[in-house]
């Protein structure tokens, strides 16, 4: 006799792996049919929404809007954007009613900006976003025997037999002897899990594939990377509240916005889209969640849509780049905007001359007025190009009319967040 939970293993593997099949069939559709997908699907949730969770019934109702009033994608604006403290601040408004928490899946953020957030799926949706996350590898090249090895706080479920998992917590020299002794085709972790490992000695290691997660991947790391183990990296985008929203293709022209997933966002400061090729607001409705939906959720970052195609053939739309937090925006004491990809580019354009230069840093903004950059020596560190990276930020605030102290430190390390995360910009200002 099967067991309930052996059935519900059968169960949520066959939603899971049919969604799959499902990803790989709508990637070369024409883009007006995903839109038509998308726009089905995206009624669909906001009825749901109006209909049995409190907190959007009442949303709407302030807003004048029902669903019936959806008739394309433009009209989703007229629903305000909810806020993690809107979630937080009604967590059982945002349960969908008679769907029991027990049923459901709970995970926990990663907590980057603050205190983390619980959030719940149901089981078809769980089963729905281990399938766009081994989607995305699949794209890439990886063989679902390959090994594959995860380095991050918490265990990510994929469809993956040989999956593992090592702490990012340990030291260095452990990863890298658990890696060695895996020897895996596969490696997933943030950025800057893999800007510490190749300041040690990688031999040993030999991945076909590198994904990075969770953080903003900047050019630095990808050209570590390709240094270290003559690969590109491949990137990925999307949240814990949501699911896997973006991939980069082994084309490296952007990532690759699922539209299957979520309806993604990108919008200026009075909550008005911005064309392609601005940096914008990110808020995206997540589609297949139905014990707890989100619907026109601000993820708190910064990126930049285009409406460019990519050469790889698929469908789907396209994120030029992820820029950062929106929270970590610098802004000047006559309020002036500094995006963190200016600061970054201050830094790079010096240590891309010798990637080992530096082998940490980090931009703190203090006060208005006063910005400090902490740096860890690399194995060539050289002081002059410290003080390149220090007089390249001076200009920067300069040419937004500002004289801005800029002090450096050289410190041993350069701690994570309470998330585990290692964040290269700080902006301590209250920037809304």
């Amino acid at each position: 006799m099967i067991s309930m939970r052996l059935m519900e293993y059968l169960i949520t593997g066959t939603i899971g792996i049919k969604f799959l099949l499902q990803l790989k069939r709508n990637q070369w559709r024409p883009l007006k049919e995903l839109q038509t997908i998308q726009l089905k699907k995206l009624k669909a949730i906001l009825y749901h929404a109006y209909n049995y969770v409190p907190y959007y019934h009442r949303l709407f109702k302030s807003a004048r809007f029902v669903p019936e009033d959806l008739k394309g994608f433009k009209d989703l604006q007229k629903i305000p954007v909810t806020t993690k403290s809107d979630v937080q601040n009604n967590f059982s408004d945002f349960m969908a009613r008679e769907m029991a928490p027990s049923k459901c899946v709970e995970s926990f953020t990663s907590g980057t900006t603050g205190i983390p957030l619980k959030t719940y799926k149901d089981v078809r949706a769980a089963s729905v976003d281990t399938a766009l996350k081994t989607y995305a590898f699949l794209e890439c090249g990886m063989k679902i025997t390959d090994k594959f090895v995860t380095i991050a706080g918490t265990p990510r479920s994929l469809f993956l037999p040989n999956q593992t998992l090592i702490s990012w917590f340990y030291e260095n020299s452990i990863i890298l002897d658990y890696l060695r002794k895996i020897n895996p085709a596969v490696i997933y972790a943030c950025p800057h899990i893999f800007e510490d490992l190749v300041t040690h000695d990688t031999s040993g290691i030999n991945p076909k594939l590198i994904f990075s997660q969770a953080e903003n991947l900047t050019q630095h790391c990808r050209n570590l990377i390709r240094l270290t183990f003559d690969l590109e990296i491949n990137d990925t985008y999307g949240s814990t509240e949501i699911s896997r929203l973006a991939f980069e293709c082994n084309e490296h022209s952007g990532l690759h916005l699922i539209t299957d997933s979520g309806l993604l966002e990108f919008v200026d400061d009075n909550n008005e889209p911005v064309a392609a090729g601005e940096i914008g607001e990110t808020v995206v409705t997540g589609l297949n969640n139905y014990a707890m939906p989100l619907i026109r959720y601000d993820l708190g970052d910064l990126g930049v849509y285009s409406d460019e195609r990519c050469a790889c053939g698929r469908s789907w739309p396209l994120i030029k780049s992820i820029d950062g937090r929106k929270s970590d925006v610098f802004i000047t004491p006559n309020g002036a905007k500094i995006y963190s990809h200016f600061l970054k580019k201050c830094v790079f354009s010096e240590i891309k001359k010798n990637l080992f230069i530096v082998s940490q840093f980090q931009i703190v903004q203090e006060k208005r007025n006063k910005i400090v950059l902490k740096v860890v020596k690399g194995n060539k560190f050289d002081a002059n190009i410290v003080d390149k990276i220090k007089n390249n930020i001076e200009t920067l605030c300069v040419g937004f009319g500002e004289d801005i102290s800029v002090e450096t430190e050289i410190v041993q390390n350069i701690s994570r967040d309470k998330s585990g995360k290692r964040r290269t910009i700080i902006s301590m200002v209250n920037n809304s």
